[in-house]
């Protein structure tokens, strides 16, 4: 996967999509599963903003019983299915757990009834999945098991709890880049630090965007019959005013974040609801994820066209306080709080007051009826059925494109990005157990190819840090395969490395010396993008390194 502008601005596409998120990734992945000739474009790193910011979840549409909204319910599982058989080495089955409480709605005749019901409608949950992905049946707990599973919580009223499963992806990054790369080998011409700036049209017929390479600064002309939009907040800051806008916002702005925190005991995804000030009260889960637990996810209002999504000490502050008053013996600090993971999603229209709805359903916008054929906008709301409304998209493209209808109906055979069983690959004898493991998951089918540097180049077997399995050979491969200009691209979304408690300066100035060989960079430009990415940590890290006083209890 090579990041060549020059052929990017010289071919002439059926389709061009405008932002390398998640609906974006498959968005183009699928219009060249359907034959088109495609191209993807992000202005930042891909998945750098909204896609990046996520509970982790694959959700199977439980919630959807709530309105019972099979359709929406169906197409969950459908796609949850997917990323398990897809994706088997970066996602995994997760028991999830909501305690029960009196004899309504939240209550074990209410629980049991919507499991029964959950299993029904996902009995088709594991088809095609490998064994050790498949998701086990509902049930319910007794009190006493509800209490061993959920040691140390002060369950009030508790008389039970409902179980399920869902999938858990181990690393959002890995998996959209998967997506991509997948693209890419059919044929997708992708490119990062790409920004659209403005539409090309033909009196009311778009024929592409105007585009600046963000390294460079070279401005283009990228052509194309037919464009999606899927900027994500930022779906129609780079469109004209006047013909072919819709005059209410396609996204109005909410800020959502997750904390990453100390690893709390708890062996399954448990959902706690926490009442503040009277209210009704809004549940959240806590994850056990790659050795910290993830909990979430946060929503608060803001202006509605702001694209800032910074999160403020005294929010992490509040949020922390309200989740103690349900934790327990697990209750938490401020300084226990070593990342947040922080984001914009849409909200519905014409609310009010502080609490957020977001909007229930995906958008897609066809400009055609507005008097701009040839784009459509796209805004998504949930991870897991991305693959479904980029689908829907490319329908609406290969209508106005004119693509038979024979086409469309072709079934798409994807192979998983990783075998059930992977062949021992030449030289993997000579990486240590852990490292091997790593590159597996990490990597997928792919990891040959990082061992193959290894075997190459025995210097980059070496461990970045102490406390993780990454090697140089993942850095060197990030910037000869996976399309890394930047050293916060391979610290934040190639590896894990941000997770690391012990990535400091030292280890990221080693990260950036094996970029610079890669990318022929100036000492000063590696100074540079070490004071960049240490600068990306800090604001993730804050709340561990500001001065934060216990919360209160």
């Amino acid at each position: 996967m090579l990041r060549n502008i020059t052929g990017l601005s010289s071919t002439s596409y059926d389709l061009l999509v405008v932002g390398g998120g998640i609906y974006g990734a498959c968005a183009a992945w699928e219009g060249a599963l359907r034959g088109l000739r495609v191209a993807l474009i992000e202005a930042g790193d891909f998945g750098g903003a909204t896609s990046g910011n996520s509970l982790r979840t694959l959700h199977g549409g439980l919630r959807h019983l709530q309105r019972l909204d099979f359709a929406r319910m169906r197409e969950s599982i459908r796609e949850r299915r997917e990323w398990l058989r897809l994706a088997p080495h970066l996602t995994r089955p997760l028991r999830f757990i909501l305690p029960t409480q009196g004899q309504g709605v939240r209550g074990p005749l209410a629980m049991r009834a919507a499991l029964a019901i959950n299993d029904l409608v996902s009995a088709d949950r594991n088809r095609g999945i490998r064994a050790d992905r498949r998701l086990p049946r509902g049930a319910l707990l007794s009190q006493s098991a509800a209490r061993a599973a959920l040691p140390g919580i002060e369950l009030r009223g508790c008389n039970g709890a409902a179980a399920w499963y869902d999938a858990v992806c181990l690393d959002t990054e890995r998996l959209l880049l998967s997506v991509i790369t997948a693209a890419a080998d059919a044929g997708v011409h992708t490119a990062n630090y790409v920004r659209a700036t403005g539409l090309l049209s033909d009196r009311s017929r778009i024929r592409g965007v105007h585009a600046r390479d963000e390294l460079s600064g070279r401005e283009m002309e990228l052509r194309a019959q037919f464009v999606i939009n899927a900027a994500g907040p930022w779906v129609e800051d780079w469109l004209p005013a006047g013909a072919g806008r819709p005059q209410a916002p396609m996204f109005r702005a909410s800020r959502a974040f997750n904390l990453l925190t100390r690893p709390l005991p708890f062996a399954d995804g448990v959902g706690l609801t926490v009442r503040v000030h009277g209210g009704s009260g809004s549940t959240y889960f806590i994850l056990p994820w790659n050795g910290y637990s993830l909990i979430g996810t946060r929503h608060l209002r803001c202006d509605p066209s702001t694209r800032a999504s910074d999160v403020m000490r005294d929010e992490v502050l509040a949020f922390v306080r309200d989740l103690n008053t349900v934790l327990g013996q697990h209750r938490l600090t401020g300084a226990d709080v070593q990342g947040v993971f922080a984001g914009l999603l849409p909200e519905e229209d014409g609310r009010s007051g502080t609490e957020v709805a977001l909007e229930r359903d995906p958008q897609l916008i066809d400009h055609e009826p507005a008097g701009l054929a040839g784009l459509l906008s796209v805004v998504g709301v949930k991870w897991t059925i991305a693959p479904a409304v980029a689908s829907q998209a490319v329908r609406i493209a290969c209508r106005q494109l004119g693509v038979g209808e024979e086409i469309m109906r072709r079934p798409r055979k994807l192979a998983p990005m990783a075998s059930t069983f992977y062949e021992s690959p030449p030289g993997a004898a000579t990486v240590e157990p852990a490292v091997l493991s790593h590159l597996e998951q990490c990597h997928g089918a792919a990891h040959r190819h990082v061992i193959a540097l290894v075997t190459s180049e025995p210097a980059l077997a070496a461990r970045v840090v102490a406390d993780l399995p990454v090697v140089l050979a993942q850095i060197a491969y990030a910037a000869r395969s996976e399309m890394a200009v930047r050293l916060s691209d391979v610290v934040l979304r190639r590896t894990p490395l941000y997770l690391s408690r012990s990535l400091d300066r030292a280890a990221l100035t080693a990260c950036a010396a094996t970029l610079a060989r890669e990318l022929r960079w100036s000492t000063k430009e590696t100074g540079a993008q070490v004071d960049e990415v240490a600068r990306q940590l800090a604001a993730f890290r804050g709340p561990m390194v500001w001065d934060l006083e216990p919360a209160a209890a």
